[in-house]
């Protein structure tokens, strides 16, 4: 912990670079062991000068997709200006290459190094039967790389001699049956205008005779319509007349109604007044009544006190008592009494020959 941090991790900074590069090493001596070990067989193809213009050792070479050899040289053949393309192919691939097989140069993304494509050709371009080719035949065919401007013109050539014959077809179309359409419809355009002009008096005269007729069913309709103006104004003045007549008539009777019931109205007042009166009376009277009772019960025992205290006179306060007795019955019995009291049972009349001696037996 003590040395300089310069030389604190040398040994392990040194001892990574070391195990990176053996890695590395390992890796590039797999790589080329395992191409020493993949056998190659090689198959030629023919090119003009132009066409192999773009290749060089070491193209790679494509099939399916998939990288199967390279370019592994290029040579001239003896007093030609013709190329001899010699390439090395993978020998598990080479069952692969047959006789309708074609070589095409291309370029990556259309625009990077040049590859070469082995590919078969289509169908109708076949002759026969594919036979495998043994290493070192030459495949049949090479295909150049083709100029993208040359590739464009041809393909504008291509959608204008299309557009041309899209536009024969549509001037032929117009031809056999848009304009026979045309003037069919221009000769039926011109039918129906003779038949309106023909036909236009003959409108304007139903029309005019319309409006006549129009106009007398117009007059005829105002003409009735006043006289049952005239009859339903005569009915109705006559019903007029009749419902006032019959509402005076009726205001007559009210009045003559309310007039009674004013005479009834006052004359019950009055009774009800006579009433209250003569019972205001009658109350009157009923108070003096009772307060005649009340105080001939008083003498009544005010006597009986008096005889209590003189026994001589007894025969003489009981005719008395008696007399007294009576009155108060009398009284008592009135009609006038009967509502404002409660009804009480007789008093119990005493025998003079119960009362000896001031006691009662």
């Amino acid at each position: 912990m003590n040395e300089p941090y310069r030389l604190r991790y040398t040994n392990q900074i040194v001892g990574v670079f070391l195990l990176i590069v053996l890695i590395i090493t390992t890796a590039v001596s797999v790589l080329l062991f395992s191409r020493l070990l993949v056998t190659r067989d090689h198959f030629y193809v023919t090119a003009t000068e132009e066409e192999a213009s773009g290749l060089r050792s070491g193209t790679e070479v494509l099939m399916l997709g998939q990288s199967v050899g390279l370019v592994d040289e290029l040579r001239y053949f003896p007093d030609s200006d013709l190329v001899r393309v010699r390439l090395a192919i993978d020998s598990d691939f080479e069952e692969q290459i047959t006789s309708d097989s074609e070589v095409t140069l291309n370029r990556k993304f259309g625009v990077g190094t040049p590859v070469l494509t082995i590919r078969r050709r289509k169908s109708n371009d076949r002759q026969g039967k594919p036979i495998p080719l043994e290493p070192g035949q030459s495949i049949g065919r090479f295909r150049g790389e083709v100029d993208a401007v040359d590739k464009m013109s041809s393909d504008i050539e291509t959608a204008s001699s299309a557009i041309d014959l899209a536009g024969n077809s549509i001037a032929t179309t117009m031809t056999d049956s848009i304009d026979p359409a045309f003037r069919q419809g221009e000769a039926a355009f011109q039918s129906f205008e003779k038949t309106s002009e023909s036909l236009r008096g003959e409108v304007t005269a139903t029309l005019a005779e319309i409006r006549r007729t129009t106009a007398s069913l117009e007059k005829e309709m105002q003409g009735l319509s006043q006289r049952v103006n005239h009859l339903i104004d005569s009915d109705i003045r006559s019903a007029v007349v009749r419902v006032q007549e019959s509402a005076v008539a009726a205001t007559d009777a009210a009045r003559s109604v309310e007039k009674t019931a004013e005479t009834i109205e006052s004359k019950s007042e009055m009774t009800n007044e006579d009433v209250a009166k003569t019972l205001a009376t009658l109350r009157e009277t009923s108070l003096l009544i009772q307060k005649l009772t009340n105080e001939s019960r008083e003498v009544v025992r005010i006597v009986r006190s008096e005889a209590e205290e003189l026994p001589g006179t007894t025969a003489r306060v009981n005719d008395t008592i008696s007399d007294t007795q009576e009155l108060v019955g009398d009284i008592n019995d009135h009609w006038l009494l009967r509502r404002y009291r409660n009804e009480a049972g007789p008093t119990k009349q005493l025998s003079p020959s119960s009362v000896r001696g001031g006691s009662v037996r």
